[in-house]
């Protein structure tokens, strides 16, 4: 008898609460129709703005410091003489280091040996992937340095470190 009380109890919160949603749902409509438009209000411009691309007059800067303790002397620009050496007419091209291709190499994660209590490095190298532990290579890239989110890797010449993926 008891969970009956409660549930009619609940029905009859439920009808409330459904019925307060419909009442202001149909009072909002009926308002929207018998309001009039509002009007908008702009405020005046606070200040003109001026163009000043079209001025018709040109400062002159050529008036002395108000500041300066001595007058200013205009300055005479003299021509220094300058010494010319033939220099060839080729360039060395520097050397470009090559770039490499990092895409190709992920570092997928690692696992702890308890037998040999090393860390074993598991990495993807070009879809394929190795498993190292700190100083061994594989596919021509050589494990260099185990940082647990990241590893430390020599490939081709170049050190990278790489993140967890």
């Amino acid at each position: 008898m008891k969970n009956k009380k409660v549930t009619y109890l609940l029905i009859f919160c439920v009808l409330a609460v459904w019925g307060i949603i419909f009442y202001r749902v149909y009072a909002g409509i009926n308002e929207e129709e018998s309001l009039a438009p509002l009007v908008k209000s702009t405020k005046p411009v606070y200040f003109k703005e001026v163009d000043h691309a079209h001025d018709r007059f040109v400062l002159q800067f050529d008036y002395a410091d108000p500041f300066a303790d001595e007058p200013a002397v205009p300055e005479i620009p003299v021509a220094k003489a300058v010494d010319v050496t033939p220099t060839p007419n080729y360039m060395v091209p520097a050397m470009a280091k090559p770039q490499v291709n990092w895409t190709g190499i992920l570092y997928v994660g690692q696992i702890f040996n308890p037998t040999t209590k090393k860390r074993i490095v598991i990495i993807n190298i070009n879809g394929k992937e190795s498993m190292l532990t700190q100083g061994e290579s594989a596919h021509g890239l050589k494990l260099l340095k185990n940082a647990g989110d990241s590893v430390k890797v020599l490939y081709q010449n170049s050190t990278k470190y790489l993140s967890l993926k």
